[in-house]
């Protein structure tokens, strides 16, 4: 176990926490801790790679020097400094844009080095017995590689870009596909304040409703389920609209597990613990016997934020996590028996970012209706105001 927590793709999954995982927001056992492995993490992998390096790096992925391609790059400042790339202000055709370039290296010593996450295998098999312990490393994998692959993410970024070029107070940067390859991405540069810096927009209502749109609604919209919502990556555009400059990440959505999700979440809401059950066991998560204590559970802990308005903030999900933790010996029993999807894992990140970036904004709503009517509409009634 520690060799694999010591790995390269451990720490840059690790590091990539920082602005998602909040101290506030944690419960107080787990705070330092956890905090401290993230700043540890983080201070480990992002050592800001030199000018030289850069105009190497793009050189090598375009074929020919960057002021060839690009009439500026400012390479002294970085905008961005991460574990896996590093992100620079450029001039393309007179217009600012956003040169993302991958970290050298970095994808070849995580792909090497995923092969360590056969070591986890048989402890889990261990604590989780219906566990298919294969096919859900083998997702593991699958994702954290497209993660590191930046025409991927480009080919993710164009989609979401063109399904919501029509949507009113939603604005995503365009990508440049000439440019966009395995290790650099280019997009036009969207100014403004992001929330990570701070930054509030004046109706933080609209603003979260509009995110809570967008990524909920993305499943039913481009049979994507968008699992990286960041505050970095959400900008505050003139007018109150939102730009969005890192839709990249993304799984393909299954529909029938969708559907049931749906039915599971509105069972919750409605405290009928019976219909709670059937969704349960028609997603195959749990057996029978075992899914009216997942319901017992799920009230106990999401009860707060899912019955009548509720003030979704740092202190609202470090409650939560509090009832989480009080629950966690019975928790950990339902999940030794449990057999999820391995198509779960990136909309349960999903979720838990989104609650994370809401959490910023500070907003109480009647979230389950908003949530479900995502769900069930995608984005046919998106808009910024709404």
């Amino acid at each position: 176990m520690a060799l694999v927590r010591r790995a390269p793709s451990a720490e840059v999954s690790i590091a990539r926490l920082d602005g998602v995982v909040r101290a506030d927001a944690l419960p107080r056992a787990v705070r330092r801790g956890v905090t401290r492995e993230i700043e540890g993490m983080l201070e480990r992998s992002t050592e800001p790679l030199s000018g030289r390096d850069v105009e190497r790096l793009l050189k090598d992925a375009w074929g020919r020097p960057p002021g060839k391609v690009l009439d500026e790059l400012d390479l002294a400042a970085p905008l961005a400094v991460r574990p896996h790339a590093q992100t620079h202000r450029g001039v393309l055709d007179g217009a600012p844009v956003a040169v993302k370039v991958a970290r050298p290296r970095v994808a070849a010593a995580v792909r090497n080095d995923l092969t360590l996450l056969d070591a986890l295998a048989r402890p889990l098999a261990a604590a989780f017995p219906a566990l298919d312990t294969s096919a859900i490393l083998a997702e593991v994998r699958e994702r954290v590689m497209d993660e590191l692959d930046l025409e991927h993410e480009g080919e993710i970024h164009r989609r979401v870009e063109r399904g919501l070029r029509r949507v009113p107070g939603v604005e995503v940067a365009r990508v440049d596909t000439e440019l966009t390859t395995h290790a650099v991405h280019v997009s036009a540069f969207l100014d403004g304040p992001t929330l990570a810096s701070g930054a509030r927009p004046e109706d933080a209502r609209a603003v979260a409703r509009t995110l809570l749109r967008v990524h909920l609604g993305a499943p039913k919209a481009l049979g994507l389920v968008l699992a990286n919502p960041r505050a970095s990556d959400v900008v505050l555009r003139p007018g109150g609209a939102v730009g969005l400059i890192g839709p990249g990440t993304a799984r393909t959505a299954v529909p029938d597990r969708l559907d049931a999700s749906i039915a599971a979440l509105e069972a919750l809401g409605a405290r009928d613990a019976a219909a709670f059950t059937a969704a349960v066991e028609r997603l195959g998560l749990l057996p029978g016997d075992a899914a009216p204590d997942a319901y017992a559970h799920a009230d106990a802990i999401l009860g707060p934020l899912v019955h009548g308005p509720a003030r979704v903030d740092d202190a609202a999900l470090a409650a939560m996590g509090e009832r989480g933790l009080d629950a966690l010996g019975p928790l950990m029993d339902l999940a030794a028996r449990g057999t999820p999807d391995p198509a779960d894992l990136w909309p349960v990140r999903m979720l838990g970012q989104l609650a994370s970036l809401l959490a910023l904004l500070e907003v109480e709503e009647e979230w389950l209706p908003l949530s479900v009517g995502a769900l069930r509409g995608g984005w046919d009634q998106l808009s910024s105001s709404a």
